[in-house]
């Protein structure tokens, strides 16, 4: 399936999601509790595709948070069930794999927490489910914004994802940043680089086209005409008609705000081919080590942003310990976004423990959202940080990436997420 029918149908899939299980409604329905001296939390990740190794890595650190609970929370004994969220077809995140991962979960009476998904976009699919059943979903790296935030780009949002939302509540939340201060985090980056006039491409994919028209809204304020927006074609080999449309908007800087696909990076060879002064930014969903590898000559040209991982010196004694423990267990040095992970399961972790210490019979999977809702972390491996009531975490930092011998490095600080 190619990235835009698998696009066309994971929009499809979860319109009729949420077609299927209502808007929820009435009285506020009593829950059944989580009986039994087991819990099960899932962990939807894509073992194919360009997260492939990010997502072992997130996964790896789960394990090992739940490891140093001793795989036990009081009087619960906790169980980690890893899915695969991709398919040998789609070759990477797959929608109908997605919606298969999240069902299994919703249908099992043990399952306390939801871990994913990781594409950006992806939870789309996954968050009618769980919260249909009343289940906390917690992502490491989907930073779509329309989840918790409105976005002009998907009407409805953010309720639209919650069928329960009346009984159950958000019981979606994130330890990345929002797409929301992504954006600001893209303009005060152009700025600062001397950015006039912008020309932005997108395609079907839904969270590219929520970047884009956030950003197009707030770019005027930050000084940047946006003289072009262009659709791309996926299954294009050539460009030439959208790099002829860019030039003549005498544009100094293009957004790539399209989503994951082959041809990525060949588009920004033939962008630099035929103008080497254009400036070329793309959001942290691009940021693949094949993208990057494959810009060549464009890459010199290329700037990226990503969430800055806190702290950003692995002098932090929690990272230290945290990378030097990671080592020990699975042999390497974790990729950077493997902490996401590591705190992801450690906040559902506490919650469990909150939510038990706080009622004298079993827990129920109410309890643990709502406690989850609550967290509070000043000792964490991404430093400190708070969810906020929408679900949103308190971590807002984004930095700029430039491209060095085929890989990213962080090049400075590209600001905190602006309120906007």
């Amino acid at each position: 399936m190619s990235g835009r029918v698998q696009l066309r149908f994971a929009l499809t899939l979860a319109l009729g999601v949420l077609a299927l299980t209502g808007c929820g409604g009435g009285g506020q329905q009593a829950q059944p509790q989580l009986r039994g001296s087991e819990l099960t939390i899932w962990s939807s990740v894509p073992e194919r595709g360009p997260l492939r190794q990010v997502a072992a890595d997130v996964l790896d650190a789960e394990r090992l948070a739940l490891a140093h609970d001793g795989g036990r929370v009081g009087r619960y004994r906790v169980r980690l069930v890893a899915l695969d969220a991709s398919t040998l077809d789609a070759g990477r995140s797959d929608p109908a794999q997605i919606s298969q991962n999240a069902r299994r979960a919703a249908k099992s009476t043990r399952t306390v927490a939801y871990l994913g998904e990781l594409a950006s976009g992806s939870s789309a699919i996954s968050i009618p489910l769980t919260n249909e059943a009343g289940i906390l979903q917690v992502s490491p790296l989907d930073t779509a914004m329309a989840y918790t935030t409105r976005s002009l780009a998907v009407a409805g949002s953010p309720e639209r994802y919650y069928p329960k939302l009346h009984d159950e509540g958000r019981t979606f939340a994130r330890v990345v940043p929002s797409d929301r201060t992504q954006v600001d985090a893209l303009l005060t980056l152009m700025r600062g680089e001397g950015v006039r006039r912008l020309a932005i491409l997108t395609d079907e994919d839904p969270s590219g086209r929520a970047i884009a028209t956030n950003l197009r809204t707030k770019a005027r304020a930050a000084g940047i005409a946006v003289v072009l927006r262009e659709e791309i074609d996926e299954h294009a080999t050539r460009h030439d008609d959208t790099i002829a449309r860019i030039r003549e908007a005498d544009a100094d800087a293009a957004l790539d705000a399209t989503g994951p696909r082959v041809g990525a990076a060949r588009l920004w060879r033939e962008l630099h081919a035929a103008d080497p002064l254009l400036a070329l930014y793309a959001p942290a969903s691009l940021a693949d080590p094949a993208f990057v590898a494959g810009l060549g000559s464009a890459g010199a040209v290329a700037h990226v942003t990503q969430p800055v991982y806190e702290p950003l010196s692995d002098d932090d004694p929690a990272v230290r310990r945290f990378i030097r423990a990671f080592r020990s267990a699975y042999g390497h040095v974790p990729a950077a976004q493997a902490r996401y992970g590591y705190e992801a399961m450690r906040g559902v972790l506490a919650a469990i423990r909150h939510a038990e210490a706080a009622a004298d019979s079993p827990v129920t999977r109410r309890a643990v959202t709502r406690a989850y809702f609550a967290t509070a972390v000043r000792d964490g491996v991404l430093g400190p940080y708070a969810i906020e009531p929408d679900g949103d975490t308190t971590l807002d930092r984004w930095g700029a990436f430039r491209v060095v011998d085929g890989r990213l490095r962080f090049a400075g600080d590209a600001g905190s997420g602006a309120e906007g």
